[in-house]
């Protein structure tokens, strides 16, 4: 399929200015506007900028702080963003080590580009990832793949723990809600499961407006008809 650059949107998410200016030089060079290039220092920022604009492709540097770039890739095919699930993902790396590749393997990354970046093989990895088949929509297939930072344990074990914990001490009153019915945001008060018995989502876990989407469009697979969350006044 031929990709329009003119009207492509690219996320650029490197701490270095260099690379992202080599970037942002060549993806000019390719067509694509200005104005729909965004530009993030590290994955913090990058992750405030998928909650503020839409996007079709993220090139990403790997090692960064406080949020690396493998970090975010999980957070997005987590459904914790504003931005689709399988959004297209492309890192920039010059730590292309087996265990890296395999874990971004397993997350569906869309390649790595070896830095310095050589306009050929950017474009070359946007046409491959622009163009391949994106994985199906299922943003809790990927939170138990663990990254091994300490924000991935804090995100997706302790925080949901320290929440779950709290719900016990405070004996925090539960409701039962229809899907239909259920806030982005809501928290658990049970752990969520599929109809098969799964588990997708922990309790003390909030629930994000990707993965509402996700149970609703996809009834058959998970069927999920309602959901135990804490009571608003107790969130």
């Amino acid at each position: 399929m031929t990709i329009n650059f003119d009207k492509l949107h690219v996320l650029v998410v490197d701490d270095q200015l260099l690379v992202r200016t080599l970037l942002v030089k060549a993806l000019r060079e390719m067509g694509v506007r200005d104005e729909n290039i965004y530009q993030a220092v590290d994955g913090a920022t990058a992750k405030r900028a998928l909650d503020a604009k839409t996007v079709d492709v993220v090139l990403c540097d790997l090692q960064m702080e406080p949020i690396n770039g493998m970090d975010l890739l999980k957070e997005i095919r987590c459904g914790m963003t504003m931005n689709v699930s399988t959004l297209p993902f492309v890192f920039l790396s010059g730590h292309a080590e087996k265990t890296n590749i395999v874990l971004a393997a397993r997350l569906h990354a869309d390649g790595f580009i070896i830095k310095p970046p050589k306009p050929v093989e950017l474009e070359r990895h946007l046409l491959e990832a622009l163009n391949r088949q994106r994985p199906e929509a299922d943003p809790f297939a990927y939170c138990n793949i663990p990254t091994g930072t300490r924000h991935d344990k804090h995100l997706f074990g302790e925080m949901i723990a320290e929440a779950a914990l709290r719900m016990d001490e405070n004996q925090t009153p539960v409701e039962s809600v229809a899907l239909a019915d259920v806030k982005p945001g809501r928290i658990l008060g049970a752990d969520l499961r599929s109809q098969s018995g799964h588990l997708l989502l922990q309790r003390g876990a909030s629930i994000t407006r990707t993965q509402l989407r996700v149970l609703r469009e996809f009834s058959d697979r998970f069927g999920v008809s309602s959901i135990v969350l804490t009571q608003p006044g107790d969130e």
